[in-house]
């Protein structure tokens, strides 16, 4: 089977600890947040993951179909093509991102149950206000729920 890989399931491996971030990747993903804030943006993460390390190198945004400053969902439908669109130019899928409109980039508990539809997935939350720094947390559910792990992040 293509999705399960020695190691992995579905293409994640089995323990991500640390996210590489080159900083034209973050200045793209604040770019398409100011532009659609308030409403909360989100997006895939895709590059290479290695070891316990993801880098990112690809993002595409996705639409918020919910419209909120508040929450936000996509259609499975595009997440889907986007991934496999990304496949086909050679990235591996990491996660999710999404905004915050508020100064805490914490999951709320409506990220901490969508995180547990795909445990291993990356989740980039952004934590933005215009005129104030952009604030960056990567998490991600090992297990169906029972723990919810803080990701270390390196700008490169």
């Amino acid at each position: 089977m293509d999705d399960v890989v020695e190691g992995t399931v579905f293409g994640f491996p089995l323990k991500i600890y640390s996210v590489l971030l080159p900083r034209q990747v973050v200045d793209f993903i604040v770019k398409i947040i100011a532009d659609k804030f308030p409403i909360e943006a989100c997006g895939i993460l895709m590059g290479e993951i290695k070891g316990e390390t993801a880098r990112v190198t690809y993002v595409d945004e996705l639409r918020n179909i919910l419209a909120s400053s508040k929450a936000f969902w996509f259609s499975e439908l595009e997440w889907m093509e986007k991934i496999i669109q990304g496949r086909k130019r050679g990235y591996q899928y990491i996660g999710l991102f999404h905004s915050h409109n508020r100064e805490s980039p914490l999951p709320s508990l409506s990220d901490r149950h969508r995180m547990m539809e795909c445990p291993g997935e990356v989740w980039l939350i952004i934590a933005y206000k215009p005129g104030l720094e952009p604030k960056l947390a990567a998490w991600r559910i090992d297990d169906w729920g029972n723990s919810i792990l803080k990701l270390k992040i390196f700008y490169i």
